[in-house]
């Protein structure tokens, strides 16, 4: 049976790759026990549990019309504290059996925060979606709405630092400097504007700075922004974009402008900056999403995530477009627990596909993170 597979979204991985075949073989027997293997890549979430184990090592597996299109290579895998994958090299086959010996082993490094629950069709969905808008455009973002949330931010910043000051990237009257950051996307530091030198330290040499001296220079403007900035007796400078996260995309909506005549900039300034980006991003997706109410099948939840069985085309073009959402996890027989979402993972298989996502928060943490601890520990009896 030929079904469609395709992924879109594959968060990386950190592997620890073994290929002991006495280490494979406890692995199997001693921490997965045989039980709960699934197929990678398989369209129908397919569980494989083998019938016999020969004495020279091969595996014989159950096979059916889902598992035709399997010819050299056969990997399951299981997500225990973490995520493990056994790849087996096909010897032979038939209309019934697949027979096949492990060759190598993958755990990933991370940590999980508990193991997979599998299984959950008809017992577990989710619904009550939100999620970005997908018409959201940055000239709406920096409506009036948008000025007021940056300048009630930037007032808190001169609260430390008077001197620093919020330049939209629409302005018609930007410095050289200002439009170079607005064209790179790249925050400019100088310590010394009589050389335009920035020598960086601190949390300033982890930035990814503009080289403002070799473009100055290409620009032809070098030595003029040399006495520009001698005559305003500026001695240090900082513009530090502020990005709109436009899903994949990211556009300039602002910069913070910082200044000094006499002592050099204080690093300080970058984490309130970073902090002004992150909130009004925050702000701004809150004010700009769409409810979907639509129930989707929840094929396996942990403490730390879900995988969704999603057929809705909205949510889907939704997902790929900016990978966040907030939703209501409900079990069978409980009351909706709201989290929020980030999508790790995204493939297609035929006209369904599958998304997994990891819980980055909810609308009351603590509370809801006890419940979905204590629905888990009781789905796992029925």
């Amino acid at each position: 049976m030929d079904v469609m597979y395709q992924k879109y979204l594959q968060a990386p991985r950190s592997w620890e790759t073994i290929q002991d075949l006495n280490k494979i073989k406890y692995i199997l027997k001693e921490y997965i026990h045989f039980q709960g293997l699934l197929v990678k890549e398989s369209p129908f979430h397919q569980e494989l549990k083998p019938i016999e184990i020969r004495e020279d090592g091969t595996f014989v597996f159950p096979i059916d019309t889902t598992l035709t299109d399997v010819e050299e290579e056969l990997i399951l895998y299981r997500t225990l504290s973490k995520h493990i994958e056994i790849g087996f090299h096909v010897t032979n086959k038939n209309k019934t059996q697949i027979f096949c010996k492990p060759v190598f082993a993958k755990i990933a490094k991370t940590q999980r925060t508990s193991p997979r629950i599998e299984g959950l069709i008809g017992k577990v969905v989710s619904h009550k979606f939100l999620i970005p808008r997908k018409e959201l455009e940055v000239s709406k973002v920096l409506g009036t709405s948008g000025q007021i949330i940056l300048n009630d931010l930037n007032r808190k910043i001169k609260q430390t630092y008077p001197n620093s000051r919020l330049v939209f990237s629409s302005s018609k009257e930007l410095t050289p400097e200002e439009e170079l950051v607005k064209k790179y996307k790249k925050p400019i530091y100088v310590r010394d504007t009589a050389t335009f030198n920035p020598d960086p330290e601190g949390k300033f040499s982890d930035l990814d700075l503009l080289p403002i001296q070799d473009i100055l220079h290409d620009e032809l403007i070098f030595e003029e922004r040399l006495r520009f900035f001698k005559s305003g007796k500026v001695r240090s400078l900082l513009i530090y974009p502020i990005h709109f996260n436009n899903g994949a995309d990211s556009q300039i909506f602002a910069m913070g402008v910082l200044e000094s005549n006499e002592d050099s900039i204080s690093e300080g300034i970058i984490s309130l900056y970073k902090e002004m980006e992150e909130i009004f991003n925050s702000r701004m997706g809150d004010s700009n999403t769409k409810a979907v109410d639509i129930r989707q099948n929840v094929l396996n939840i942990s403490e730390g995530g879900i995988l969704l069985e999603v057929t809705e085309s909205e949510l889907i073009e939704s997902f790929l477009h900016k990978p966040n959402f907030t939703a209501d996890i409900t079990f069978k027989m409980q009351a909706p627990l709201r989290f929020a979402f980030h999508i790790r993972h995204i493939s297609q298989v035929g006209e369904i596909y599958h998304v997994g996502a990891e819980i980055v928060g909810s609308n009351d943490a603590k509370a809801n993170m006890t419940l979905l601890k204590k629905n888990m520990n009781f789905i796992k009896t029925q």
